[in-house]
């Protein structure tokens, strides 16, 4: 009986290559893969690009490589069961990515022409390498696959290391877009998550990185697992100097780059850096979706996600495997902890929309924080086990978990805030979508009653449709909500304005203080004079007498203008009228708030230009001080700053139905690109120069009377505005003055 074997035509490879592996990209990731399944640690890829055609690519990586032995067994085997039978790498026991042997034909799909690089242990030290050139285009249907011959060579040397180089060249068609690139940094993303590991059995898994070059694609990254950790919502940073001062810093969506010291020293800790991703599935909030995808990040944090400890390089576990929670993460999530520590009140404090006893309600799950802390030499209080699984005691661990917290609290206050930026702009968008349905402007104080009238008319409509005693019920019960809806907002307005004003005091209760400390100097003086009358009563002493109570009654009267003015602010001020109100005398009379602050430092607060007749308004009493205040405040602060002829001036005019104020001063100034940033909330000297000059200028006594910087000033100022229909801004100075903030009120 006659026997037939199978026979294989060059065409196989054209199938394998190009039809199983649907793209360029594809076929490069598969590449990357076979260098992970050998143990590389660290894998460069390198695109050249070529005048014609798609670009040379070159894959380096230092696996452990192959002998001439399995080149010839493995790589030049089609579909060997080879990564079948051992489904794990032979170092670090990673899960092998590939299983069908077709991975390296992927090859073909990028270019012609194929040179392998590989270099392998034998043993003993003696390295095998071995060099071996595949043209595809020898491989031509028609022709069998075993009767091409390969040019291959192979030496032994004493040393060298191991790894593998691809470089492939020759493609005939360019396939890289930009949208397939992002596709491969994606990829590669998963692969470069491997953070290091232990397996059973296995030597400890130092993790994987990769670093690409692609100029036709302008890029360059050294490290694509940083890449990775800066791509989604935020990312951590800290850093600890040789004498203990810790820094760590937040880089954010909408919130951009902030900076804390920790506020203890931690000298055990010298030396220690982390960087610490704070990452969630969730597309909304990924800064760089070109790296990372919900898909594959919510592999990652399934996989690797926690934060790591490194000790002199290398991972000591169990810290940031599963269930390991030394950073009592999820420990506080499930007692559903709400307050941030003591330590970080006074920072939640300044940030509008933060509750410091509810802003750990964000804290994520110990999954979403994904990095490493690293501990070199210089640390002290970190003695491995001798198993090297771990440490001995928490010497150095308490003072370090400490720390990585407090960032992480940190960076979740921010977050808190985030959410609220967020809820606004959301809250802007829907005003502007009711404006635009409304076919009219929609200011913020009226959105809900806007919306309401809306939702009226469009019931209306409806209930016309229906039958008389239908249509009746319907009214009736749409009548009924959109009252409670309007009377609920009208309280929440008020409530909200009583807000502000209370926001606003802080600046008029300093100004009290500081005069009532002068008033009972006053008062002491007078005390020693009296005595002295008592024991003498000469003639003369009557004259001084009077004298000394002229001062007291005059210093008693501005006690009084004072407290009038601060129960402009009482509890009752929610009831105050909203009425037009004269601007002059309110202008002169919160100026003559700082009549003291102005002998002292001989400055010059001009309200001649301000009409006596001219009117602002409606606007309460309270809201138009709490604006002038403020202004007036940031205006002095900045002359004493400046030093020399120190000059504000205040003027009014009328334009149609709006009054536009200018407050103009001779002062330290204010950039244009900063024009916009200070009436951020907190935002209180964005070029650093206000405050340190006023440091050597002020007397720490007065600093109280001009408001130590919260920040607060011109955002409530603009918030009091908006309220009332007006606008709050800075434009360019002219000729002497060095500031000039306009208000435009109605």
């Amino acid at each position: 009986m006659a026997t037939l074997t199978f026979t294989v035509d060059s065409a196989l490879l054209a199938e394998l290559g190009e039809k199983l592996v649907e793209s360029a990209h594809v076929a490069l990731v598969e590449l990357v893969k076979n260098s992970y399944d050998a143990d590389a640690t660290k894998v460069t890829v390198r695109f050249t690009p070529q005048s014609r055609g798609g670009p040379d690519i070159e894959v380096s990586d230092n696996g452990f490589g192959m002998t001439f032995e399995e080149v010839q067994q493995y790589w030049m085997r089609i579909a060997t069961t080879h990564k079948l039978k051992k489904n794990i790498s032979k170092k670090y026991g990673r899960p092998r990515t590939g299983s069908k042997g077709i991975g390296r034909f992927s090859c073909r799909r990028l270019g012609e022409k194929l040179h392998l690089t590989s270099t392998a242990s034998l043993g003993n030290r003696r390295i095998q390498r071995t060099e071996v050139i595949f043209n595809w285009n020898d491989f031509v249907p028609g022709t069998e696959i075993t009767t091409i011959e390969c040019e291959g060579q192979t030496e032994i040397l004493s040393t060298g290391k191991t790894g593998t180089t691809l470089r492939i060249s020759g493609s005939q068609v360019d396939e890289w877009g930009r949208r397939g690139y992002g596709f491969l940094k994606r990829q590669f993303a998963i692969l470069v998550a491997n953070r290091g590991i232990k397996r059973r059995g296995f030597e400890a898994d130092p993790g994987f990185n990769l670093s690409l070059e692609a100029p036709n694609f302008h890029e360059r990254i050294e490290n694509l697992r940083d890449r990775l950790l800066s791509a989604g919502w935020g990312d951590i940073a800290i850093e600890v100097d040789d004498k203990g001062n810790a820094a760590c810093s937040l880089r954010a969506m909408r919130i951009g780059t902030k900076a804390v010291k920790y506020p203890h020293k931690v000298p055990m800790l010298a030396g220690v850096r982390a960087k610490i991703g704070i990452m969630l599935a969730d597309r909304s909030e990924m800064r760089d979706r070109r790296t990372i995808s919900k898909g594959n990040l919510g592999t990652i944090l399934n996989e690797w996600g926690g934060v790591f400890i490194k000790y002199k390089g290398f991972r000591v576990f169990p810290y940031g495997e599963p269930n390991t929670d030394w950073l009592d993460i999820e420990r506080d999530r499930a007692v559903r902890r709400t307050a941030l520590p003591n330590i970080l009140q006074p920072f939640a404090a300044k940030l509008r929309g933060v509750n410091p006893g509810r802003a750990l309600l964000s804290l994520l799950s110990e999954k979403n924080y994904i990095g490493d802390v690293e501990i070199d030499e210089r640390a002290r209080g970190f003695e491995m086990k001798a198993s090297r699984e771990g440490f001995i005691g928490e010497i150095g661990i308490t003072p370090l978990r400490d720390l990585v917290r407090f960032s992480i609290d940190w960076a979740t206050m921010y977050r808190e805030f985030y959410k609220s930026l967020v809820a606004k702009e959301e809250s802007d968008r829907a005003r502007d979508e009711l404006a635009l349905q409304l076919r009219r402007a929609v200011s913020s104080s009226e959105v809900v009653t806007a919306a309401v009238r809306a939702v009226e008319s469009e019931v209306k409509s409806f209930a016309n449709q229906l039958a008389t005693a239908e249509r009746q019920q319907v009214l009736r019960s749409v009548r009924t909500a959109t009252e409670a809806i309007e009377k609920h907002e009208e309280s929440s307005q008020e409530e909200l304005r009583h807000l502000r004003l209370v926001a606003s005091t802080s600046t008029l209760l300093l100004i009290f203080s500081h005069e009532v400390k002068s008033l009972l100097t006053w008062l002491e003086e007078v005390s020693i004079t009296l005595n002295r009358v008592g024991r003498t009563v000469p003639k003369k002493e009557s004259e001084r007498l009077a004298g000394i109570e002229k001062e007291f009654t005059s210093v008693k009267q501005r006690f009084l203008d004072l407290l009038a003015m601060t129960s402009l602010l009482s509890v009752k001020s929610p009831e105050a009228k909203i009425e037009k109100l004269a601007l002059k005398p309110r202008v002169e009379k919160a100026a003559a708030c700082f009549n003291l602050i102005k002998r002292t430092y001989d400055i010059e607060i001009d309200t001649e230009s301000v009409s006596p007749t001219l009117q602002v308004g409606p606007i309460s009493e309270a809201e138009l001080y709490a604006v002038l205040l403020n202004v007036l405040s940031n205006a002095i602060k900045s002359v004493i700053a400046k030093g020399g002829a120190r000059r504000v001036a205040v003027s009014a005019e009328r334009d149609g139905r709006v009054s536009n104020i200018h407050i103009r001063d001779s002062g330290l100034g204010i950039p244009d690109s900063h024009y916009e940033d200070v009436f951020a909330p907190f935002v209180a000297d964005p070029n650093k120069r206000l405050y340190r000059a006023l440091k050597t200028k002020l007397n720490p006594e007065d600093e109280y009377i001009v408001g130590t910087g919260s920040g607060l000033g011109l955002s409530i100022v603009k918030e009091i505005l908006s309220y009332r229909g007006g606008e709050v801004r800075f434009v360019p100075p002219k000729g002497r003055w060095r500031a000039d903030l306009e208000i435009s009120i109605p």
